[in-house]
């Protein structure tokens, strides 16, 4: 069954997808290929990537490098193989993330920053890799996952919390610096999303009032289309059912 129907017509974009290897990644990238995107994926995991291609059934619009989306010369290789293949580049979707513990009185520094280079990190330095070719067109989309953590803290969550929110202003910031350059610059807040490890964490938790990836990709696809051209600077929560 389709993750999404077919609403917006990216048969002529391409995309950058980071985290396509974690728990919404592959829906977000099912949801782009149903729309007709060409996407490639950044992956640390070679053989990761590899296998998620194979689960798509080598579908040729899906092009998977080995580029660590922390790694500036890394993407900026990437995003010129991108433009040798494709001729251009659209939209770039963030979703290299998780969760990990902390409490915000130990002042544990070391975690902090852990979780600031998992989810800031890789967003501005993979972004600053493929902003380029979209000034240069005029056009871009670009798209973060982080979490409703990023608008309240939690007890035992001080560095996600932080770095949630950090990459929600990052966002506004960079949402002012382009919004008259055809370029939008957006942030999806799930709250909980319905995966394997959160099931395991909270047993006693019912599942179906979580944000399914499906619920999490239709609307990342929405805010990378060009219906979406008026929405920029935007934290969207998607609490589901919670």
């Amino acid at each position: 069954m389709p993750i999404l129907a077919a609403m917006f017509d990216l048969t002529k974009r391409a995309v950058v997808l980071t985290g396509a290897t974690g728990n919404t990644g592959p829906a977000v990238l099912r949801a782009y290929l149903e729309q007709g995107a060409h996407v490639a994926l950044a992956v640390r995991d070679a053989a990761k990537g590899a296998a998620l291609k194979v689960d798509l059934g080598g579908d040729e619009r899906l092009m998977v490098a080995t580029a660590d989306p922390a790694d500036r010369k890394a993407m900026e290789r990437l995003v010129e193989q991108v433009l040798r293949a494709w001729g251009r580049l659209d939209i770039l979707a963030n979703l290299v993330g998780g969760y990990a513990a902390s409490a915000a009185a130990e002042g544990d520094l070391a975690a902090y920053r852990a979780s600031w280079e998992q989810k800031v990190a890789t967003a501005v330095t993979a972004t600053a890799a493929c902003i380029r070719p979209m000034r240069a067109r005029g056009y871009g989309r670009i798209v973060s996952v982080a979490s409703m953590a990023a608008l309240k803290g939690e007890k035992g969550a001080a560095g996600y919390a932080m770095a949630n929110a950090a990459l929600v202003r990052w966002t506004e910031s960079l949402a002012e610096e382009t919004k008259r350059e055809g370029i939008t610059a957006n942030v999806v807040l799930p709250r909980i999303i319905d995966t394997p490890e959160n099931r395991a964490a909270m047993p006693k938790s019912d599942p179906s009032r979580w944000a399914t990836p499906a619920e999490i990709a239709a609307v990342v696809v929405f805010l990378s289309s060009a219906e979406a051209s008026g929405v920029t600077g935007a934290a969207i929560p998607v609490p589901a059912r919670t």
